[in-house]
């Protein structure tokens, strides 16, 4: 043991000096943070940008039919290389007169289109031409934006973690600093904006019921009623006469819907668990003053969409039980086989996960990923002008009480 003893010191040295021999970052791995704002690569981006700006920007591609594809020959086909070649999609050599949509030349608009959350299909259609078409110099307040929203952030995010990028329309599970699960999500119409925050995620719903709140019964569903008195049975909906948990149910045939005002329903709606439910199966919480959510949708059409605004402000996930099962490890419901069965029963059950996760809301239009690759996105909500100060749009108003359509730190802890 003396001998030990005297030899514990002399380990401790060697290994703070082998530490120190390390690259910087081999001792821990890449900060989770930064898969979105890696700042000296964005800020290298901006001055890229700002150079290209000042020199003219790249060349505007003439619109109109036919969509360019490859094998064809066009006498827009010189721009779109020269184009395709200033924003680094496609090799400087290959931006010469030639009118051919050769393979490479495929290659460069698939790189672009993927860059700018576009379907990669290689083919220059309206959706891709005017991606193509936005000037350098908008581009340019676009990084400056996304740099400033940046700041702020934590040097890293945790771990493990979930973070959703609205503007996106992307969710991405985090496990030991790495990205093991990735899936396309729906966001908030741009009149229910789901909110920039952070949480905890600590528990899931099987099976869950939809209390609706007051807003969305007055204006969503109250019109479909008035036009199809049977619509609330056909969707499996309960109608209460107040919101307290004694509150008596009431016949849907009692109620003179034509009457009921809209801005201020009066009854609470409930739609119970089943394949047409509106969250689906399954329901992720994380307690908020937005009252959002993670959940399932019987609505799996949508998700084909490029642009998927079409929620009153949670977020609807494209693979819920693949999520469920990376959330649940080390839970009996961890197996495939067992959530199957759970969720077969139809009953409401609330889970707690083993260990609770933060998840993170954020809207990024502009970010370098840690390849290098600088990518763009729509402004869905028009954040952008609105937090670069501009006073040509006025700041939407919420709809719902306690719901703010506002953008807000990122990462800031949820209240």
């Amino acid at each position: 043991m003396p001998a030990l003893r005297s030899l514990f010191p002399a380990l401790l040295c060697a290994l703070a000096l082998l530490l120190l021999a390390l690259p910087a970052g081999a001792a821990e791995k890449q900060p989770a943070a930064g898969d979105l704002c890696i700042l000296p690569a964005l800020q290298d981006s901006l001055s890229r940008y700002q150079k290209l700006a000042a020199s003219g920007g790249w060349p505007a591609l003439p619109t109109g039919p036919p969509a360019l594809r490859e094998g064809m020959t066009e006498a827009r086909i010189p721009l779109l290389r020269s184009r395709l070649a200033m924003s680094g999609d496609l090799p400087p050599e290959a931006a010469g007169p030639d009118a051919l949509f050769d393979p490479p030349l495929a290659a460069a608009v698939r790189r672009f289109q993927t860059r700018h959350g576009l379907n990669p299909d290689g083919v220059v259609g309206a959706r891709t031409l005017t991606a193509l078409n936005i000037p350098a110099s908008e581009r340019v307040r676009q990084l400056a934006v996304n740099l400033q929203r940046c700041q702020p952030l934590p040097e890293r995010l945790e771990a493990r973690h979930i973070l959703v990028n609205i503007a996106d329309f992307s969710l991405t599970l985090h496990e030991e600093g790495e990205a093991i699960l990735h899936m396309p999500v729906i966001v908030g119409r741009t009149y229910r904006q789901t909110p920039v925050f952070s949480g905890v995620i600590s528990s899931l719903v099987l099976n869950p019921a939809w209390e609706v709140p007051q807003s969305i019964a007055g204006k969503d569903i109250l019109p479909q009623v008035r036009k199809n008195p049977s619509y609330l049975s056909q969707h499996n909906y309960q109608i209460f006469r107040g919101w307290e948990p004694e509150a008596p149910a009431i016949d849907p045939a009692s109620i003179d819907w034509q009457s009921l005002p809209a801005g201020k329903f009066p009854f609470r709606l409930r739609q119970q668990p089943g394949p047409n439910n509106a969250l689906g199966r399954l329901k992720f919480l994380f307690p908020n003053k937005y009252d959002v959510y993670l959940h399932d949708t019987p609505g799996r059409e949508l998700f084909r969409k490029e642009s998927r605004t079409f929620s009153s402000g949670c977020i609807r996930v494209a693979r819920p039980v693949e999520l469920a099962l990376a959330l649940l490890a080390g839970s009996p419901l961890a197996e495939p086989e067992a959530l199957a069965a759970a969720l077969a029963t139809g009953k409401t059950r609330q889970v707690p996960l083993p260990r609770p996760i933060p998840v993170h809301l954020v809207y990024l239009t502009a970010w370098v990923d840690r390849a290098g690759t600088l990518h763009f996105r729509s402004d869905i909500y028009n954040r952008d002008r609105l937090e670069e100060g501009t006073e040509d749009s006025a700041p939407p108003q919420a709809e719902t009480p306690g719901e703010n359509l506002l953008p807000t730190n990122p990462l800031a802890p949820a209240k």
